[in-house]
């Protein structure tokens, strides 16, 4: 939503990621915003990944031990994040507001939070690193073959990633029948930064922002893994055999997710995976949740399901689209303010407390 930034003030009014999204969905250009809110085929996945969230009830305590000082953060690969919340990656954020990827990172990088940039940056990824170092993790693609493999990691390492995170469920191109009836296509202003930096894109962008990929393969992730040192995670994990041949490949990490709904129409909700993944792997491999996180009550759940973190995509893009870096600073701002409320209201005081005796799970696919 390009030159069309609501005042500093009128974000302090919007009290909801709901409230976010329809302000932002009603002023931004069809296409883009039908690009941003679509999912593969019917769209159904999209909705369903949030409203899996509806499935679990919490369980507060009334009585505890007294009064102490709420701690909201985590640790996760070594970092310190002041809530148990990371900006997934996101392409192309330029669609959105010009300041893309660097208004989105410093916002992360300023809330004390991590901000994981896509290999399809609109900016160069050294310059997103430069501009918040230490605070983001770098998501890889494979494009166009293994050697442009090995150099994107080491790419990732020259600009300062602090961690390789490795996306396998996107490798084909996805039927998004409702952008496509949008008439999407990718506007002038939009860049692959990182791509050019790389060498691996030189001319236009295609019109609809694909660009080809080789599909990822266990012996691709053995590969990546025997040539970084830096932490390694998994991003696309929704089957438990899976998880664990991952960990046994030297994974650090794995992230539960259905790429929200945009890749495969009646693919598993991803909050239904989640507990599922945490059992298969060993006690202590952390497992970051994404997917339909709609709030910060949405955020205590998945971590009382056994997330070690969350990510969110698409909130953060309605706070970019109405107000830039001010703008998903609101949205973290309202996600923490939530998270807080419903860690006093259940009588918590730390996140590690927040486990599964909280939460109570209705539907049969969430149970154990």
């Amino acid at each position: 939503m390009k030159g069309r930034e609501k005042h500093a003030a009128d974000l302090d009014t919007l009290l909801s990621l709901d409230e976010f999204e329809h302000q932002w969905m009603a002023h931004a250009d069809r296409p883009v915003a039908q690009y941003v809110a679509g999912g593969a085929g019917s769209d159904r996945v999209v909705a369903t990944n949030t409203a899996a969230f509806d499935d679990v009830w919490l369980s507060p305590r009334g009585l505890h031990d007294g009064p102490a000082d709420l701690d909201t953060s985590v640790t996760v690969l070594g970092h310190t994040l002041a809530m148990p919340l990371m900006l997934a990656p996101t392409s192309p954020q330029r669609l959105v507001h010009p300041d893309a990827e660097l208004a989105t990172a410093r916002a992360a990088a300023r809330h004390g939070l991590l901000s994981i940039v896509s290999t399809d940056s609109h900016f160069p990824y050294a310059d997103i690193a430069k501009a918040t170092p230490g605070r983001t993790w770098f998501q890889l693609f494979p494009y166009r073959s293994r050697a442009d493999v090995d150099a994107t990691v080491a790419y990732a390492e020259e600009c300062g990633a602090s961690a390789l995170v490795v996306t396998v469920d996107a490798s084909f191109a996805a039927r998004r029948l409702s952008t496509a009836r949008a008439g999407y296509r990718l506007p002038p202003d939009v860049d692959y930064g990182t791509l050019r930096a790389l060498g691996i894109w030189r001319g236009d962008p295609p019109a609809g922002g694909r660009h080809e990929k080789i599909p990822v393969t266990w012996d691709d992730l053995e590969r990546i893994r025997s040539r970084t040192s830096l932490p390694l995670l998994v991003k696309g994990v929704l089957r438990p055999a899976d998880a664990r041949r991952c960990v046994d490949l030297g994974a650090d990490a794995s992230i539960v997710s259905n790429h929200g709904g945009r890749q495969l129409d009646g693919v598993l909700p991803a909050l239904f995976a989640l507990r599922s993944v945490v059992a298969a792997v060993p006690h202590g491999h952390p497992v970051i949740f994404d997917g339909g996180i709609r709030s910060g009550v949405d955020l205590a759940k998945a971590i009382a399901l056994g997330a070690r973190a969350v990510c969110i995509g698409r909130p953060y893009l309605w706070g970019l689209g109405l107000g830039g870096q001010r703008g998903v600073e609101r949205v973290l701002d309202l996600l923490r303010q939530e998270f807080s409320d419903a860690l006093l209201q259940m009588g918590i005081t730390t996140v590690a407390e927040l486990d599964d005796t909280f939460v109570t799970r209705s539907c049969r696919h969430l149970r154990d």
